[in-house]
């Protein structure tokens, strides 16, 4: 068997050893396809897959406007020789995931030890397929406690469950990478002062980068933590602090004035704006953005978004004269004219969030083409997306006096973003997954919920969905991320065949038993409940509704009940689950079966501690809130790449009131 492209390149070499891997491992070695390179294709070659674009093969291409955006898959497979064609070259490396899902292998979480692939006759099997993906814009985006080997087992996984998108915040992502390198909240490992190198995770990132331009899929970069480097100063709250108390005039008159004064604002320049209306200003912060695309000329989009925080707009006489999403577009177009007299084609992301959720009133984009719009609007994952139409009266702007707006106000802001702007296309930024699934640690409801919202995005104007989140949440499963990339990819999908491809394929035959067990856990942890009081779910300010304090978890008779039955059910199944870990013969479905173990002992602890809270038994659950955190602290090694110790324990921490040490000493 031979497998041939007239690709060539790091991605091309990518996507065709990776069909070749899965081919060895279906035909357990006895088929070991040659790598072909040819100068031209033809549809006919004798036992051979063709790898190629959508035109080479002459392939339907009508409903393609932008091949850079745009997913398509098209395969033709008959009993093992045909083509697999794609609009792109993630294209191609997701249709050969496609076409190995067709022959029964499954892609149960990221990492080598992640894939199920079964024993299968490839010579014999045959698959049509064409699907251009209902929304162009699937990605995720660093958060929580990560590690080079996380971020690097993320991007590889991505392509495999429909996703075309990696965002890197920040130059480097210390704020985040420090959490996992410094072991900030496990408290075995951590050692007081412990420091992270910078350099150290910039090497990683740019082995990263390399990571995702080999899959092929959109590298994203920057968002929030970019506007001070260019005075040198890193966002890493270490020698940060140091370099702002030693700001230079000339660097302290380009920042907002706010009371009066230009300052850092709370000692991190993570939360600081600068004076937008100042030409040199804007001329500081392109001339920044435009070095840093020539020295990265592989970034697809740039994410030009302003500072993290909410009333500290610039007020100086200049600066009042427009509302602040005026000032960003000028930033923007002046951004857009140098990377255009540059020859550059990296695209530009912004970002309506706090002050800039209000749509510009003086001044338009002018080239959207460049542009993608991102959206920070919190929607409560109990209601979902709701297409409501804003019926109250717009009130007035005041600048540094922002309060959250209702969502039906914000969905109206973002239509008429996109309606100045062009129509360009706008993804939701979303963090479903940052803590909130921790609110659910069956994972049922959150993937219905999950499944739900990202088949209607379509319905309140939304092209795609950046999910910012932790990238160890696969403990118990990856099913609500699969549900994501596969829904977003594919909005016609039945959610019971998700379910029931993912469990078979994780757990082997006792899928079916472990689907029942997770669906009375999540039953029973009351996910509904537990979201409502500290933060609903989500910690940042806007996201999410608190509902009525009647249905919180705390002091509440009917969530202590079912709590009670948790610890009877683990019991109960525990004896399953050691079955499998010591009968089932598949390396990845017996890990699935190991996790679910160590998932099981942490519940157990959990449960208790909801009891004592729902009971109205404060003080005890804080105690169990300890144990259970020196409990996973001696365990992270054992399931680091599932579970995220850090945005676990800050969830639960604000629910019960703990004041838990910052991200640094």
């Amino acid at each position: 068997m031979k497998i041939i492209t007239t690709q060539k390149g790091d991605s091309a070499e990518y996507f065709m050893s990776e069909l070749k891997k899965y081919i060895v491992q279906m035909s357990r070695g006895a088929i070991v396809p040659k790598l072909c390179f040819a100068e031209a294709l033809q549809k006919d070659a004798s036992n051979s897959i063709i790898l190629a674009l959508l035109d080479e093969l002459s392939l339907e291409t009508s409903d393609l406007a932008d091949p850079f955006i745009e997913d398509i898959i098209d395969i033709n497979i008959e009993n093992g020789k045909g083509y697999i064609a794609g609009s792109n070259h993630r294209s191609i490396l997701m249709g050969i995931y496609k076409y190995c899902t067709s022959a029964g292998c499954r892609f149960i979480r990221p990492g080598a030890d992640g894939d199920y692939v079964p024993k299968a006759d490839i010579t014999n099997h045959s698959f049509k397929y064409r699907k251009k993906a209902d929304q162009p814009f699937r990605g995720e985006c660093c958060e929580g406690a990560i590690s080079y080997e996380h971020m690097r087992d993320t991007v590889y996984w991505l392509p495999k469950i429909g996703m075309n998108m990696y965002m890197i915040e920040g130059l480097v992502p210390f704020i985040y990478m420090h959490k996992w390198y410094g072991h900030v909240y496990n408290t075995k490992l951590r050692q007081k002062g412990q420091c992270t190198d910078y350099d150290m995770l910039e090497d990683y990132i740019n082995l990263l980068e390399t990571d995702i331009k080999r899959t092929g899929i959109q590298l994203h970069t920057l968002g929030h933590a970019w506007l001070f480097e260019g005075m040198g100063i890193r966002h890493d709250h270490i020698t940060e602090a140091e370099k702002v108390k030693n700001l230079s005039p000339e660097y302290t008159d380009m920042l907002a004035m706010v009371n009066g004064k230009r300052e850092v604002q709370h000692g991190n320049t993570f939360y600081t704006h600068f004076c937008y209306s100042n030409p040199k200003v804007r001329k500081f912060l392109v001339d920044f953005m435009v070095e840093y695309i020539r020295k990265k000329p592989h970034v697809d989009f740039v994410h030009m978004w302003l500072a993290d925080a909410k009333n500290n707009q610039c007020e100086c006489d200049e600066c009042i004269k427009m509302h602040p999403s005026d000032w960003y577009v000028m930033l923007l177009n002046e951004l857009d004219e140098e990377l255009t007299r540059m020859g550059s084609d990296t695209r530009i992301a912004f970002i309506m969030y706090v002050e800039t959720e209000r749509p510009p009133q003086k001044l338009r984009l002018k080239n959207p083409k460049r542009f993608i719009l991102l959206s920070a609007i919190g929607l409560h994952y109990e209601t979902g997306y709701v297409n409501e139409e804003f019926t109250g009266e717009v009130p007035e702007y005041e600048r540094n006096n922002f309060h959250p707006a209702p969502n039906a106000l914000r969905l109206k802001w973002h239509k008429e973003w996109k309606a100045l702007s062009g129509n360009i296309p706008s993804v939701i930024f979303e963090y479903r997954f940052y803590t909130d699934m921790y609110c659910d640690p069956g994972y049922m409801q959150i993937s219905r919920e999950t499944y739900r919202d990202m088949k209607s995005l379509d319905k309140v104007s939304f092209n795609g969905c950046m999910s910012d989140q932790t990238h160890r949440l696969y403990m118990p499963t990856a099913l609500p991320l699969i549900m994501m990339g596969e829904t977003l990819f594919d909005t016609s999908l039945d959610f019971e065949k998700i379910v029931t491809d993912y469990f078979d394929g994780a757990f082997g035959k006792d899928g079916e038993k472990c689907l029942g067990y997770l669906e009375t856990l999540s039953d029973l942890f009351c996910p509904s409940n537990v979201r409502i009081g500290a933060f609903s779910g989500v910690e940042e300010e806007g996201l999410g509704d608190i509902e009525s304090q009647m249905k919180c978890w705390k002091n509440n008779p009917y969530v202590a009940q079912k709590l009670s039955k948790i610890p009877s059910v683990l019991d109960e199944f525990l004896p399953v689950i050691e079955k499998n870990i010591a009968l089932c013969n598949d390396s990845a479905q017996r890990l699935s079966w190991i996790y679910l173990k160590q998932h099981s002992l942490i519940c157990q602890r959990l449960s208790k501690l909801l009891y004592e809270g729902a009971c109205g038994n404060t003080g005890r659950a804080v105690e169990l809130f300890d144990d259970l955190r020196d409990y996973l602290s001696e365990q992270e090694s054992e399931f680091h790449n599932v579970f995220d110790l850090f945005l676990f324990l800050r969830s639960l921490s604000f629910k019960l009131g703990i004041n838990m040490p910052g991200y640094f000493d």
